[in-house]
């Protein structure tokens, strides 16, 4: 029987082409690729495979290249919610612990798979969403500033801003704001941004207090501390930080400071939608 042809894309987050397979479990280049693929060296489920845009089903389908077992194992795609005084670097410094030290060695560098990685950054004193895999083509289209991916974040201010002023500060976000500069990074002005005021629920939130002004902001770029040098140039400042999505995948409020689980399919299949 010939082999069943898949899909040339398809949501299913375990799919994968088989180029992208090879090339990842550092079998092969392109090139290389190609070669194998036209002196027929390639065996998935027993047939011989051809095109480069074959899929893969990564938990089911068995593949050979000249004889060989390939391992296929499914990228690891997680959730964590960022504590503060936590930074999103691989070593700890001598005030803040790096966030990969609450995951087991294990997991780091899983086996048949490249190390797991965070997905972009987040400030030391900022919370919230962050995602982390071993899948590095992932991770690349999502802090690609090309794709303007949008991310929210839940903002607690110090000074109260009063009604008749929460409109000027929506409309100086939606134009675009001029930041001050900041410590190696100068002034410039962001891309227009969405500010809408809330009467927050305690949910995200890890302070205590009743008297804060609360918004979110959705952004579609990541500048040096960006969403604090927007506040700063309205004359107000943020006392709390916390993203709280990115794109339409939300952070699980269920997750405490500090914990993480894997992405659903649904989760991932959404975030694959948007690269």
């Amino acid at each position: 029987m010939p082999l069943q042809k898949k899909p040339k894309e398809s949501p299913d987050p375990y799919f994968l082409k088989i180029d992208r397979i090879l090339i990842q479990y550092g079998k092969s280049t392109h090139r290389s690729v190609r070669r194998m693929l036209l002196n027929r060296s390639v065996i998935l489920n027993g047939e011989i495979v051809t095109s480069a845009s074959q899929l893969v089903d990564t938990r089911n389908d068995r593949l050979f290249i000249n004889g060989e077992q390939v391992p296929l194992t499914p990228h690891i795609y997680l959730m964590l919610n960022k504590k503060q005084d936590t930074v999103c670097s691989t070593v700890s410094g001598m005030l803040h612990t790096s966030v990969l030290e609450q995951f087991p060695p294990q997991m780091l560098n899983p086996p048949n798979l490249p190390p797991l990685h965070l997905v972009g950054r987040l400030d030391a004193d900022t919370e919230g969403l962050l995602l982390l895999t071993t899948d590095g083509h992932f991770s690349h289209f999502l802090t690609d500033p090309e794709k303007h991916i949008p991310k929210t974040y839940l903002v607690y201010l110090r000074d109260y801003v009063p009604p008749e002023e929460r409109e000027r500060y929506i409309k100086e976000f939606q134009q675009g704001v001029t930041v001050p500069p900041a410590t190696k990074s100068p002034s410039f002005t962001t891309k227009p941004a969405e500010l809408e005021w809330i009467e927050d629920d305690g949910k995200y939130c890890t302070i205590t207090g009743d008297d804060f002004t609360t918004c979110t902001v959705t952004i579609t770029e990541g500048k040096f501390h960006q969403v604090k040098r927007m506040f700063l140039a309205m004359g107000n400042e943020v006392i709390f930080l916390k993203r709280i999505a990115m794109g339409n995948l939300y952070l699980d409020e269920n997750l405490l400071p500090g914990q993480y689980r894997p992405l659903s399919d649904q989760e991932l299949s959404e975030l694959q939608g948007m690269v």
